[in-house]
């Protein structure tokens, strides 16, 4: 046979007789172009056309033997309840390319047990993690489109809209990496640009929905890399925006139990303590790298504190930072990778210093987490709990009064600090406003924390609906960039109007309840969490306003 073929349509491009290597393997179409094939050029790998059948190896020898059990697991009826082995029909119907072929118990290095069963050891003898190589699976590269242009397609959609509320992964080295002419696309490099694109997704109405196949694809991934041992800063990160998802579309428990894995993720990596914490990933010099890893902590500390936020009793997975921590550098500056030359930021600095967009998110997340650990101790005597109780208040207080013209310049960058701190407000004073939730002893402290809370929580109530106003002006400009981490101060300002309601049977109270009511429809355009917080607020009313006409 000849070593050229003819092009179809009669045209004498050369064509190779037969698909390489490598398309034979992954039961692939290949193009048989010559020197080589699409699919190896955009791989940058060697296209191999030679006829000759390889001998089986061990890796083959695996993989048959998983499809063979996988097939004895369907006869006998024992598939897993998650479905890991079922095909994602909208990604690949080809049988073969399932994500567990390729994947062997020789394909991830041996992670170093000492780490977790003597980490002195693992430290003073200077023990490596060797980063393991994985192979890219075929539905995630059908996933994230044929070229280069379908990944920057994705990359540029992420920095537009999710990027402008949580700011953690580096744009500057982002974009070094994209135009880099010899990229390759590393495992977990494909993981978190699948996760960019899951969170990017605006899915159609309906629980199900949110629950695509894209979204199960991505959570398969995240399982692959950790059982393979493939602990890096970008499979913590894509795990990240995956629990970010979650939280978006209430996809419960998941989301609770996500935020706490990237927590433990984190530990494992030592980036919630440079200094101290084992280590993981290796020192770096670089400033930008450095600021990467400090923000994707923040990022963590702030899903794991929002998660809690309703489910008062549950301990948080993070640690609250250390006084002497900084907080993430000014934002602009870290997107054109500028070196900031200004005073670093500490959480132990004032609330009145200048700072970035996620700087103040970080400053509101602090105090949160102050905020749920004081809900969750039931354990201080009466007088020091409102003592923090009070000086919590102002804390949130001087924050939220910084923040308004900062949201007039830009409401989408500062729209979630804003929120938590209202939200932490309304939190901090509900079980405060009477002395039966508030465990207390008829202390002078219980009585001015008390008036405290019932004045502030009108007022709290107010801000919000003013804040949420402007919000909803830009929602309905541009819904994909809204941060979901907004809708639990809209639910907690429309709950407690619809209580003013019940209590005064005020017109202008519900006249209030009803237009957050809108804000929150409005949200569930973009993220399910807006329509499933308002599903509460109509069960709240069933059960506890039954009779209150006005709502």
């Amino acid at each position: 046979m000849s070593a050229m073929a003819m092009d179809v349509d009669g045209s004498d491009i050369p064509k190779a007789p037969q698909a390489c290597v490598a398309c034979r393997k992954a039961k692939r179409k290949c193009s048989k172009d010559l020197p080589s094939c699409a699919l190896c050029s955009r791989m940058s790998r060697a296209c191999d056309y030679s006829e000759t059948t390889q001998s089986p190896n061990a890796d083959d020898f695996a993989v048959m033997r998983q499809k063979i059990a996988d097939l004895e697991a369907r006869l006998e009826g024992r598939r897993s309840d998650l479905g890991w082995h079922e095909p994602i029909k909208s990604i690949s119907r080809s049988p073969s390319s399932s994500l567990e072929s390729g994947f062997t118990n020789d394909t991830a290095s041996t992670f170093p047990t000492a780490f977790f069963l003597d980490a002195q050891l693992f430290t003073e003898s200077r023990m490596t993690v060797v980063k393991p190589s994985l192979p890219v699976p075929p539905e995630v590269l059908a996933t994230l489109g044929t070229s280069i242009l379908d990944i920057q397609d994705v990359v540029d959609r992420f920095f537009a809209n999710i990027h402008t509320w949580l700011p953690f992964i580096s744009k500057k080295r982002m974009q070094l990496t994209l135009s880099n002419p010899a990229m390759e696309l590393s495992f977990d490099f494909a993981l978190l640009l699948l996760s960019m694109k899951l969170i990017t997704q605006v899915p159609s109405k309906g629980l199900q929905c949110v629950r695509s196949p894209l979204y199960f694809l991505a959570k398969r991934m995240c399982f692959l890399a950790e059982s393979n041992a493939l602990m890096s800063l970008q499979t913590l990160q894509a795990n990240v925006l995956v629990a970010a998802y979650e939280i978006g579309h209430a996809i419960y428990p998941a989301a609770y139990l996500s935020a706490g894995h990237c927590a433990r993720f984190g530990h494992v990596l030592g980036i919630n303590d440079r200094r101290h914490a084992p280590q993981v990933l290796k020192r770096v010099g670089a400033w930008a790298e450095v600021e990467e890893q400090k923000r994707t902590w923040w990022a963590i500390m702030l899903l794991d504190r929002y998660v809690n936020l309703g489910t008062y009793g549950h301990p948080l997975a993070t640690d609250d930072p250390a006084r002497g921590d900084t907080l993430p550098v000014d934002d602009t500056l870290w997107d054109e990778g500028e070196m900031t030359t200004s005073e670093p930021i500490y959480v132990s600095s004032s609330t009145k210093v200048k700072a970035g967009p996620f700087a103040r998110t970080a400053q509101a997340c602090h105090l949160l987490g102050r905020l749920i650990r004081l809900l969750n101790d039931n354990m201080s005597d009466s007088p020091m709990r409102f003592t923090e109780a009070i000086q919590l208040h102002r804390t949130f207080q001087a924050l939220t009064n910084l923040l308004p013209a900062d949201l007039q310049r830009s409401p989408m960058q500062y729209g979630t600090s804003l929120a938590l701190c209202y939200g932490g407000l309304l939190h901090l004073y509900d079980p405060f406003a009477c002395s039966e939730t508030n465990h207390g002893t008829n202390s002078v402290e219980e009585t001015e924390m008390m008036t405290i809370s019932i004045a502030g929580m009108k007022q709290a109530a107010i801000g919000i609906l003013q804040f949420s106003q402007l919000l909803h002006v830009e929602m309905t400009n541009n819904p994909a960039a809204i941060s979901p981490l907004i809708g639990d101060c809209i639910y907690m300002a429309a709950a407690t109007y619809g209580w003013l309601v019940h209590e005064t049977g005020s017109r202008e109270s519900a006249d209030a309840y009803h237009a957050l009511r809108r804000v929150l429809e409005t949200m569930n355009n973009r993220w399910a969490l807006g329509g499933q917080y308002l599903a509460v607020l109509q069960r709240s009313k069933e059960t506890l306003y039954p009779d209150t006409p006005l709502l």
